[in-house]
């Protein structure tokens, strides 16, 4: 019963619309429409192509991008796809085509061919009349193309870089002023090295009298010993002969006092001093007792080999230098006067 009702229906439809009804079911539509049939020169409207169908089929839009519809009408590109399902298994797409003109003229587009499976569907038929605007002449007064004007000054453009201008100053400065901070502080609390204001050979004689008494080889502190005894000799060389010992290599100092006929009878005992004390610092060479104390016997003998005559007498200059600093001393006052351990390395 509810069959032959269903059968009813479709025949009074198929009869009502004079269309079969199974063709009405798989019917496909396309429609072409467009934003305005007139558009000025040079403008950009919209082409809308809009199909509707089974959602079974396989469907090709065109893409037309950078083509032409026709001769004079250019596709500059095409928008994405929408796709929106139906009712009854039914789909439909639409797609917009932006469209433009040079040239002046009424368009025909024709129809729209669109791939649906087997099958070539035809969208309706389309026309653009492009139009231009007519100058008048008589009325319109041409001018010359304007010079490149300057833009404008305006100080906050320039806001930025005068305040980072200003924070590198103001960095530099500041860097300036705590470095001659340091160097006023450093000078007021440096102090004078009293062997500085003693002939060389004997501020290095009592240097090495000290050695002598603390001997800190015998407490496993030989290389301490060695750094302090090859001090001693870098500095007495450098005050004595006016040459930079101290940042000197050994090789280089030893090839100095090799060269150097009148120096040459002390080379020996200065490259046994200066080669062991390396081996000691950068070998970690550990010397035997013999060796310690041959090593400082050699730094006498060298010493006192190479020391300058005296043109002055000592005390004579140890006088002067406490008259320039202290200019009234009170003669009866010993506390002053150069002490016995100092006396001992006068010249007689």
């Amino acid at each position: 019963m509810i069959m032959t009702q269903r059968i009813a229906q479709r025949l009074f439809l198929m009869v009502v619309t004079g269309i079969p009804w199974m063709a009405f079911s798989q019917s496909i539509t396309v429609k072409a429409s467009i934003d305005s049939s007139t558009m000025a020169i040079g403008q950009q409207c919209k082409l809308h192509l809009t199909l509707t169908g089974p959602s079974s089929k396989t469907y090709i839009l065109p893409s037309f991008s950078g083509d032409t519809i026709v001769t004079g009408i250019e596709v500059i590109k095409r928008n994405r796809v929408d796709t929106a399902k139906l009712d009854n298994g039914y789909v439909q797409y639409k797609a917009d085509y932006v469209i433009t003109s040079f040239e002046k003229g009424l368009y025909y587009i024709p129809p729209i061919h669109i791939c649906a499976g087997s099958d070539t569907i035809s969208s309706n038929e389309l026309s653009l009349n492009i139009v231009t605007f007519d100058v008048d002449t008589t009325n319109y007064k041409l001018f010359d193309i304007k010079p490149v004007q300057k833009a404008p000054f305006v100080l906050y453009d320039y806001l930025l870089p005068l305040q980072l201008l200003f924070l590198l100053i103001g960095l530099i400065y500041l860097a300036w002023w705590l470095n001659r901070r340091r160097r006023l502080r450093r000078n007021k609390t440096e102090e004078i090295d009293p062997f500085s204001l003693l002939p060389p050979h004997v501020a290095a004689i009592m240097e090495l009298d000290k050695l002598k008494t603390e001997k800190p080889w015998v407490f496993g502190r030989s290389k301490e010993y060695y750094i302090r005894l090859s001090e001693v000799l870098r500095k007495y060389i450098q005050r004595r002969f006016q040459i930079n010992a101290q940042e000197m290599t050994t090789s280089e100092i030893l090839e100095l006092f090799y060269r150097d006929k009148e120096t040459h009878s002390v080379y020996q005992n200065l490259k046994q001093i200066l080669s062991l004390s390396d081996l000691v610092k950068f070998a970690k060479l550990t010397p035997v007792e013999n060796e310690n104390e041959l090593s400082l016997m050699n730094a006498y003998l060298f010493v006192n080999q190479t020391k300058a005559e005296e043109t002055q007498p000592v005390e004579e200059k140890m006088e002067t230098m406490q008259e320039q600093e202290k200019p009234e001393v009170d003669p009866s006052d010993t506390a002053n006067q150069p002490d016995d351990y100092v006396k001992k390395y006068l010249p007689k």
